[in-house]
């Protein structure tokens, strides 16, 4: 743009004309005495030397370009002339450069106080997908539906926030509708013109917005389901605490987890999956509230957060909701697959309480509702709390247990239904925390499977065993083939080291295999029966005896247990009493029957009573232990025990 400076301030527009000379603005300087102006006035004139009628101009400085109007005049007060004209310009200045017409690049808008539209150009006009004259004289909030003073935002108070002390404001986004009502994002710099009018450069950065706004999305919500991610979860999680605690209303977080769903995909595939946590996801969030939250953290889990309850119980019928919508059938490709699901819920019960806590009393919940049979709902409550934090005590403390020497072993005698003569013991282990006490073995031996330290505890275990069986009978407390009997869990069985550990420890000791006896879950023959068999048969070639614990618990028979060759199985207390009070024919009696045809002893454990003991010795039971013969004890008091036992030399029976 050539610009014409007129100004009785010479050096004033000396140094303007020096600026403006260092880029390719072509300036002239001329005195204002050729032009009616008053005192401190500037006007600038572009190339083509229109003079407008400046009569009343008064301080101010206008600027005209090739297309002069009645609004093309822009006011600023002498002293900001200088940085404004170099603004807009685009000279090393902030702002946006101010061009109207045909060549420009950015839409612009003349607009009174009241948002009138007074005039558009060409850019603006395209931008909004019709003629410039189509724009003139209507409001500006056609545009700008947000500007309504229905929101409380007249047009006036929200340009002068943007154009304070008539300085320029930019960068401001507003949201916009064209003629075809489609959605626009401008970005907007606000001038104040003459005549209390406003100009708006509008920049159309919809494309990038929207851009943006996909990202943002992606990174906010899952893409398969379209529900909230975990990083959504955790933001909106954290706001609805902060106005529960505010308002002291309750809040519920249910951690959900489909309970049949794995098999669905590994026999249909991933499109099958899918679709089902697609439809799973819609009836969830059709089950719960508008202002409720559903969010997926991956796989098939999901967590819904419930605000503004009057009353935990509230939490409760919604979770019904949910497992009502999440039993009916599900249908993909004419099929048809039932799935439910199990919840557990934490409600908000203080102010410490934060997002992460609460996640996790719900998983704890969770767990509890899988355990008690799924289909369920389950409230995480204060026991189920501090279980939690017991658990995480003995996790901690795993480590030094074996260390520290807090790892203990413990014997109870197996004595003979027929004599009630002692024929060896099972050893068990204990554990003697520092803080917690004595630790029952169902607390701690999963958690040794689940951190792998079972197999050197294992080992450790039985190293231990064998020394102390072999100072007993060197002691002359035990028969040279008294039997000792050492459990073994299915991480134990599984590793390759297993007979080999066995058998080296045997070597060093100088003990005789056959005095020591592996009791096996039940459980582990449903794994590879090839394997099992393989595995059975290396530790018979060794001379270990193998002997099924807990046998009644699960789906084994008898007769599929005869090609293991096994030495002994242990029943169950309830598979005795259940076999005792059958009617008519004494299924008990018959029981051993079969199992000495297999040349399988029987051992029967738990016995607490007399009347169990010779109901056992009338159905032919070899064995037993309980607690009517004696406890679990430590090392010192299972020897004073055998001590006191009437013709302990001698008299050891050994298993068949």
């Amino acid at each position: 743009m050539d610009c014409i400076i007129i100004s009785e301030d010479d050096e004033w527009a000396q140094q303007l004309e020096a600026k403006l000379s260092q880029t390719n603005i072509q300036v002239a300087r001329h005195s204002s005495k050729s032009y009616p102006t008053t005192e401190d006035t500037l006007y600038l004139v572009d190339a083509i030397g229109r003079q407008p009628d400046i009569a009343d101009c008064g301080k101010r400085i206008l600027l005209f370009t090739d297309q002069p109007n009645e609004y093309n005049v822009l006011q600023l007060p002498r002293t900001n002339a200088s940085r404004w004209l170099l603004n807009h310009l685009g000279i090393g200045c902030q702002g946006l450069p101010l061009t109207w017409g045909a060549s420009a690049t950015e839409g612009q808008l003349i607009v009174d106080e009241q948002g009138i539209i007074l005039s558009t150009n060409e850019v603006m006009a395209t931008c909004l997908s019709g003629r410039a004259e189509d724009w003139q004289n209507k409001p500006l909030n056609l545009i700008f539906p947000d500007l309504t003073d229905k929101a409380n935002y007249s047009i006036r108070r929200q340009l002068n926030k943007l154009c304070q002390q008539g300085q320029p404001c930019s960068g401001q986004l507003f949201p916009a509708k064209n003629s075809l009502g489609r959605n626009k994002h401008l970005e907007i710099c606000v001038s104040k013109l003459v005549g209390r009018r406003f100009l708006l450069n509008c920049r159309d950065v919809t494309q990038r917005t929207s851009s943006h706004k996909a990202m943002r999305h992606k990174a906010r919500f899952d893409a398969l389901t379209g529900l909230a991610n975990r990083q959504l979860l955790m933001d909106r999680l954290r706001m609805a605490l902060a106005r529960s605690k505010r308002f002291q209303r309750q809040l519920a977080v249910m951690y959900v987890d489909l309970d049949h769903f794995k098999p669905i995909n590994d026999t249909w595939g991933h499109a099958a999956g899918d679709a089902i946590l697609r439809e799973a996801s819609l009836r969830m969030k059709d089950a719960v509230r508008e202002i409720d939250t559903v969010a997926r953290l991956g796989g098939d889990e999901f967590v819904i957060v419930i605000e503004d309850l009057k009353d935990h119980r509230d939490a409760g019928v919604i979770a019904k909701h949910v497992l009502t919508a999440l039993s009916q059938v599900f249908c993909w490709q004419q099929h048809e697959f039932y799935i439910g699901c199990s919840i557990g819920i934490a409600i908000s019960s203080d102010d410490k309480e934060d997002a992460n806590k609460l996640i996790e009393k719900a998983d704890l919940a969770l767990y509890r509702a899988k355990n008690n049979g799924r289909q369920r709902f389950e409230f995480c409550t204060p026991e189920l709390t501090a279980q939690a934090r017991y658990k995480l005590v003995l996790q901690e403390g795993l480590q030094q247990a074996l260390a520290e020497n807090q790892l203990q072993l413990y014997f109870q005698p197996i004595a003979s239904t027929r004599d009630n003569r002692i024929e060896g013991a099972e050893v068990l282990l204990r554990w003697l925390h520092p803080k917690v006490g004595m630790v029952p073995p169902k607390d701690f031996i999963p958690l040794l499977e689940q951190t792998g330290l079972i197999i050197p505890v294992g080992e450790w275990l039985i190293e231990k065993a064998c020394l102390q069986w072999v100072d007993w009978k060197k002691a002359g407390l035990l028969h040279e083939q008294a039997r000792m009997n050492i459990n073994i869990s299915n991480c134990q069985f599984a590793s390759r080291q297993l007979v080999s550990c066995i058998q080296r420890i045997l070597s060093r000791l100088d003990m005789p295999a056959n005095t020591l006896a592996l009791e096996i879950s039940e459980e582990l023959l449903a794994n590879d029966p090839k394997q099992i068999e393989n595995s059975f048969e290396q530790l018979r070639h060794a001379g270990i005896a193998i002997i099924i614990d807990d046998f009644g618990l699960g789906n084994a028979s008898l007769h599929s247990l005869s090609k293991f060759q096994l030495s002994a199985i242990k029943l169950e207390k309830p598979l005795i009493e259940s076999l005792s009070n059958n009617q008519g024919e004494n299924s008990l009696s018959a029981f051993s029957a079969l199992a000495h045809s297999l040349n399988i002893s029987m051992i029967a454990e738990g016995i607490d009573s007399q009347n169990q003991l010779e109901t056992l010795t009338e159905s032919g039971i070899d064995s037993y232990q309980g607690h009517t013969l004696h406890a679990p004890m430590d090392a010192e008091n299972f020897e004073r025990f055998i001590s006191k036992q009437d013709k302990i030399k001698n008299n050891f029976k050994i298993f068949a």
